[in-house]
């Protein structure tokens, strides 16, 4: 367990053994004011660079705060420290948990260096775990999202370890990130199953070395397999499932050329299929994965 995650059990703990009851309200607004000094501290120094006025405008027309970098000019030094933080604290005091959040993403979606956004990215990781809220954050390539965690997509181990392993392969990275951003914006459409697929399919031709489609993969996933010491049982389980994915993808997705029916893909089964296609790659990864460590022990 990381030292971070560490703290965030004790404080549960801590919370449990006194019967305090933490509720959801409070955790809330000690993560609007985590998130806000974090949010200061980087972005203060930033913001008050002359060059940066037009960065600070943007962002605060983002948020639906409106003043032009002539006013900027014009004031004091003071009173031009402070406007970012009393703009976005007004904003947020009493706006929901997901409105916060949207406003907190905003800030990556400005043109500032890569090191202030991972700065804001650990900050608030930070933040969400001592307030004990159950969301998360996560860098997609250049994208920053929050997104729920728990139950819900993108948490721990089937997807997060999966964008994690994929970073070495960069056009399996790509479709899979793709999925996930056209999910995250509710875009149940083919095209999202379609790069799910597509993700997985170049996964394999890239560890298989043999650029053939999915369906003509059969032999040699199982050989793979075996050579990776994996149980007859469980190669012949990974084979039928395959199977059963190009069959469903082919019926339901890849041949259909109604327009209205691929718009209208349902949303547990988008999940449903995510999960699936990340199971797949974690799998070959962490096979991979055991292969390069066998490789260094040597």
């Amino acid at each position: 367990m990381s030292k971070k995650n560490n703290i965030r059990a004790r404080m549960r703990n801590f919370y449990k053994r006194w019967n305090i009851e933490y509720d959801k309200e409070k955790r809330i607004a000690d993560f609007k004011d985590r998130a806000l000094r974090v949010a200061d501290a980087i972005l203060r120094p930033v913001f008050l660079k002359p060059r940066n006025s037009s960065l600070l405008v943007e962002y605060l027309k983002l948020i639906g705060v409106y003043i032009s970098e002539d006013y900027l000019r014009h004031i004091s030094r003071t009173t031009k420290e402070s406007i970012f933080i009393r703009k976005l604290g007004s904003k947020i005091e009493n706006a929901s948990l997901e409105e916060t959040i949207f406003y907190l993403e905003q800030l990556f979606w400005l043109d500032i260096p890569s090191d202030v956004k991972n700065r804001l990215y650990e900050g608030f990781k930070e933040s969400i775990k001592l307030s004990l809220l159950d969301i998360n954050i996560k860098k997609l390539n250049d994208r920053y999202m929050f997104y729920p965690a728990g139950a819900k997509l993108l948490d721990e181990g089937v997807v997060n370890d999966v964008l994690d392993g994929l970073s070495g392969y960069s056009e399996p990275y790509k479709l899979f990130n793709s999925a996930l951003q056209k999910y995250q914006e509710h875009k149940y459409e083919r095209n999202l199953i379609d790069d799910l697929r597509a993700s997985l399919e170049s996964l394999l031709k890239d560890i298989l070395h043999r650029n053939k489609g999915l369906e003509k993969q059969k032999d040699k996933i199982g050989e793979y397999l075996k050579d990776k010491g994996v149980p007859k049982e469980i190669r012949n389980m990974f084979n039928t499932l395959i199977a059963e994915y190009t069959g469903y993808q082919n019926e339901h997705i890849k041949h259909i050329k109604n327009t209205k029916h691929n718009d209208n893909i349902k949303g547990p089964e988008v999940e449903f299929m995510i999960y699936l296609t990340g199971t797949f790659m974690r799998f070959i990864l962490k096979l991979e994965e055991s292969s390069e460590n066998v490789i260094r022990e040597k």
